[in-house]
């Protein structure tokens, strides 16, 4: 959707599975990065967008994350959102970020960071769909038997073979919501594409 005022502005709808609403994402990279958020089981919540910096080297704070064990959440800033108050002013002259503001730890998340997790983030833009629509329907029987098979590390195939008589989409659903709850575990879907030799195991 276009906006005014500045050819950087789009807008990426979305809905998160993990807090159960739909995001409006302002780039690309706020799009790669909520799947990372939505990919880590030790994020209880987020918002986007929570506040935006004012003075010189402004910035807008792309999300608010709040880990589980956490007694506050941190700001996260994706590189390059940082937005020149006129034509005349370098990002490049803008005064570093604090590292604490509000109380809560600022954290840069860089492009090289991006790069790195760009195996996972394609694996959960592959996953985000499967725990949005099944999200009405989960089964709690269905993902407890999942569990009890991955006492031993099991594939992606050898789980659908198991469970033959559920339709394969569902286990496939139940399977990602478990790892998306940090019940099941996948060190793989960090390093591969995921496929039918991707291996799970209980967490």
């Amino acid at each position: 959707m276009p906006l005014p005022r500045g050819g950087w502005r789009r807008r990426i709808e979305v809905f998160s599975p993990k807090i159960g609403r739909r995001l409006s994402l302002g780039s690309y990279d706020a799009f790669r990065t909520w799947l990372v958020i939505e990919a880590n089981p030790a994020i209880e919540s987020f918002t986007e967008r929570p506040a935006h910096m004012d003075g010189p080297g402004r910035a807008i704070i792309d999300f608010w994350v709040k880990m589980r064990d956490a007694l506050s959440g941190e700001f996260w800033i994706i590189e390059g959102a940082r937005r020149p108050r006129d034509d005349a002013e370098s990002s490049q002259d803008a005064p570093a970020l604090p590292a604490i503001l509000h109380n809560h730890t600022v954290r840069m998340v860089r492009q090289g960071d991006l790069q790195a997790w760009s195996i996972p983030i394609a694996n959960w833009s592959r996953i985000v769909p499967y725990l949005v629509s099944h999200r009405r329907f989960r089964n709690a029987l269905l993902e407890q038997s999942i569990v009890v098979f991955l006492g031993q590390p099991q594939t992606l195939d050898a789980v659908l073979e198991r469970f033959a008589v559920s339709d394969a989409t569902s286990v496939e659903a139940s399977l990602f919501a478990l790892v998306a709850a940090g019940r099941v575990e996948s060190p793989d879907l960090a390093v591969k594409a995921l496929g039918g030799s991707t291996r799970f195991k209980r967490a």
